[in-house]
């Protein structure tokens, strides 16, 4: 943060904001209980806004899967940021969260922001007159939310299945080498297939990423889009589909890469 602060000044800016997304995107790493409090600490001193998104927050693996759970030395445990703006009590400290990706209701666009300072959520409240949500869907929502056997039961089954769907995903790029960031939550995998670019550019990751499209149907995310230095990164969305198509697209992938490295050797 150090650094980021004397980069931003450099630049002629002002450093205003630290925005995190916990679990992350598209690592799906999380911050523990300490990185948070030693960021939220910095961000104060320094007078600082910081901003949580937890929009993956119930979306969590469970790291003791057979599969996977050589790949965590640490047990790192999901906290909520809200315990530490409740212990803090700052004006510089904001929550987001929304339902989209733990209920998998995006096309409702329901979210919430939580924080202490008043003059942000005036002016917040402000700007949201034109976004609000139609009384059916707040009563769809409220039914749902109240519904708190229902709620347990749907989060327990989530995070089973993703564990499961993750763990296919892991077991193909353990077969094939294929470097990857090991997931705690979200819904993604961050893995390294640069081994596979004909040179260290974007044009040849672009092409790379649309190769894989066109000849194998497997349709991941280029690592540019979320503006990362090394070319060949790519975020890999595993869930909402069944364990059999999940499998079939892994398989893809498979024989892409063998066929790259056989051509290439």
């Amino acid at each position: 943060l150090e650094h980021a602060q004397t980069e931003i000044k450099r630049a002629g800016k002002r450093f205003r904001m630290l925005i995190l997304t916990n679990p992350d995107n598209p690592t799906g790493g999380i911050y523990s209980h300490q990185q948070l409090l030693k960021y939220t600490n910095w961000c104060i001193d320094h007078g600082i806004h910081m901003v949580v998104n937890e929009i993956y927050g119930l979306s969590l693996i469970n790291t003791k899967h057979s599969v996977i759970r050589e790949d965590y030395t640490e047990d790192t445990v999901f906290c909520s940021f809200a315990n530490i703006m409740q212990a803090k009590q700052s004006d510089l400290l904001h929550l987001w969260y929304a339902f989209s990706k733990d209920l998998g209701i995006s096309g409702l666009r329901i979210g919430l922001v939580y924080s202490q300072n008043e003059a942000f959520i005036k002016a917040y409240g402000n700007v949201n007159l034109s976004h609000t949500v139609s009384n059916y869907t707040q009563w769809v929502l409220q039914l749902l939310m109240s519904d708190t056997e229902f709620m347990s039961s749907y989060l327990a089954n989530n995070c089973e299945r993703l564990t499961e769907s993750y763990a296919v995903v892991i077991q193909h790029l353990k077969e094939l080498q294929i470097p990857y960031v090991p997931a705690r939550g979200s819904l993604f995998t961050w893995l390294d297939l640069s081994e596979l670019l004909v040179e260290n550019t974007s044009t040849a990751e672009h092409n790379l990423w649309l190769d894989l499209y066109r000849s194998a149907g497997v349709l991941l995310t280029p690592g540019e889009g979320f503006g990362h230095s090394k070319k060949g990164l790519f975020r890999l969305v595993y869930p909402c589909v069944l364990k059999h198509d999940l499998e079939t697209a892994m398989d893809r992938l498979s024989r892409f890469v063998l066929r790259k490295r056989q051509n290439e050797s």
